[in-house]
């Protein structure tokens, strides 16, 4: 049979809308169709994709892995360590980088400069613990200050307590004290009797920072059950930060060997600064927690 086209009544065909119509609409079946069997070919190599991929990235990441577990594991604390930065209460500008450190700190801050009440503030502000820096008299006299605010060992009883106030007084934030210089008064019972009578029941706790191997500091603040602890080490003695870092070595050996530290510097020596900066989170990472130095007393 042959299909002839000369007898197809064309100008039929294109008045007749139905016909017209169902063409259309079967056109439009056709791509629809088309259309949905691409789709499913399309996921199915998307899901063959996506289950085939971490096969592949498994091999490479095997080690990788491995290293993160163990690194997610807490390390176990093997010592507690306390930095008490004194000297402080000076121009704003030299704590900047102290700010910097983002761990546990002590900051003892000397009274009656005229920053000292703004620099408590900011340190208390950015985490850190502050403690009074009280000054106190040194066997050697050489230490003297124009303002007053120290604790003198000729100065009466009344004198003694009410210079202790007033320098608390301009450190308000203060929850402890350690001293400052002081390797006459530390010695002398009447004047850390005075001392522990003034701040007992206060909350306060104190820091025999041990300027003198005479001091009777501590053992008289316990007596008073006054909470209380000593000074280890001076870690910048010696302003090298070669030093200063065997030092902190030194302050973590003790730490571990004791169970915990105390260890003093100077807020106002940058290579102090510089050296914990770099320190600390290594000593972190090798079990070692620093704490405040209120963690620390009994």
């Amino acid at each position: 049979m042959r299909f002839r086209f000369n007898k197809i009544d064309w100008r039929g065909l294109r008045e007749n809308k139905q016909l017209k119509f169902n063409i259309g609409l079967a056109v439009v079946l056709i791509l629809f169709f088309a259309f949905f069997l691409d789709m499913i070919f399309s996921v199915s190599k998307f899901r063959h994709y996506m289950e085939e991929r971490p096969k592949k990235e498994e091999k490479v990441t095997k080690k990788e892995k491995a290293v993160k577990e163990k690194a997610s594991i807490p390390k176990k604390v093997t010592a507690r360590v306390a930095i008490i930065l004194d000297d402080a209460g000076g121009n704003m500008t030299e704590y900047n980088e102290i700010r910097s450190i983002k761990k546990p700190l002590t900051i003892s801050i000397i009274p009656d400069l005229p920053t000292s009440a703004k620099v408590a503030k900011a340190m208390a502000d950015a985490g850190f613990e502050v403690i009074l820096h009280l000054p106190m008299e040194a066997l050697n006299g050489s230490y003297r200050r124009s303002g007053g605010g120290m604790i003198s060992c000729s100065a009466s009883d009344q004198e003694i307590k009410k210079t202790l106030n007033d320098d608390l007084s301009s450190v308000k934030c203060a929850v402890g004290l350690n001293n400052h210089m002081g390797s006459k008064a530390t010695a002398d019972e009447r004047v850390m009797t005075d001392i522990f009578n003034t701040i007992k029941g206060r909350g306060l706790y104190f820091i025999d920072s041990r300027t003198s191997d005479r001091s009777i500091a501590l053992k008289l603040a316990r007596s008073f059950h006054i909470p209380s602890a000593e000074n280890n080490i001076f870690l910048d003695s010696d302003v090298n930060r070669n030093f200063i870092k065997s030092n902190l070595r030194h302050l973590i050996s003790i730490a571990r060997q004791k169970g915990s530290a105390i260890g003093i510097g100077h807020a106002t020596r940058p290579a102090t600064i510089s050296a914990l900066k770099e320190l600390m989170p290594e000593y972190e990472n090798d079990g070692v927690k620093f704490v405040h130095a209120s963690e620390l007393v009994k």
